[in-house]
């Protein structure tokens, strides 16, 4: 007999000194029949090691991860948070939705609400596949980026490390970065925001399978979070 649940993996990443709330089911129904089934969340610090985690009760509507990073943090200034949720295809026939609401505490920068990156699952869809390409990409402004950007990444695979390329477009000029990544793993990788006199335009990241991934935005001046936005898959 089929089953109708199904999986669903999901990464943010959380930073001290922020206020940061994932609201673990978007979508709402009067018969508040639209709650996951199971969920699991687990932090990860830069080298993949875990710091803890566990099951969270799946008719809760809001988690705090500030809350829950207290505990589990280890003095990482940035940690990887995995959700990994169990769902019914009747009561989500296409699949449930997490949002995030995030803001630095005490800044006056406006807060940022986005969408929780669903990476699904960390190794290609056919066992020994080599010519399987997972490709992503983030369109700035025509107007040029203002204070710091970069790339959030996550490896979210328990046994595989990940190559990745991170390639940033100014104009015909294209620059690349090279990232590899062991199992659980994540890193911040830096985007520069001109090069020969033309603004940053195009970011892309290019892997043998999806990653968990973030365009971030820093102000110049102090560092607060101006933009936290997933990539978009075009191909895959």
């Amino acid at each position: 007999m089929s089953s109708s649940v199904s999986g669903l993996l999901s990464v943010t990443f959380y930073e001290a000194g922020d206020d940061h709330l994932v609201e673990l089911v978007h979508q709402r129904d009067t018969g508040e029949r639209r709650h996951l089934a199971s969920l699991d969340v687990e932090v990860y610090g830069p080298d993949g090691k875990s710091l803890g985690g566990g099951p969270i009760d799946p008719r809760q509507e809001v988690l705090d991860l500030g809350a829950l990073a207290a505990v589990n943090q280890a003095g990482h200034p940035r940690v990887m948070v995995v959700f990994d949720a169990r769902y019914d295809e009747r009561i989500f026939p296409y699949r449930p939705h997490h949002y995030g609401y995030l803001h630095r505490r005490g800044a006056p920068t406006p807060p940022l609400y986005y969408a929780v990156n669903a990476v699904l699952g960390g190794v290609p869809d056919r066992i020994g596949a080599t010519g399987i390409n997972n490709f992503e990409t983030y369109l700035f402004r025509r107007q040029g980026v203002i204070g710091r950007h970069s790339v959030l990444l996550g490896n979210v695979s328990r046994f595989s490390a990940a190559k990745a390329q991170v390639f940033t477009y100014y104009g015909d000029h294209r620059v690349a970065q090279d990232v590899t990544l062991e199992p659980k793993a994540h890193t911040e990788v830096p985007l520069v925001p001109e090069h020969d006199g033309r603004h940053l335009e195009r970011v892309e990241v290019k892997a043998l399978f999806r990653l968990a991934s973030y365009v971030v935005g820093r102000r110049t001046q102090g560092g607060e979070l101006v933009l936290f936005d997933h990539l978009f898959t075009y191909f895959k």
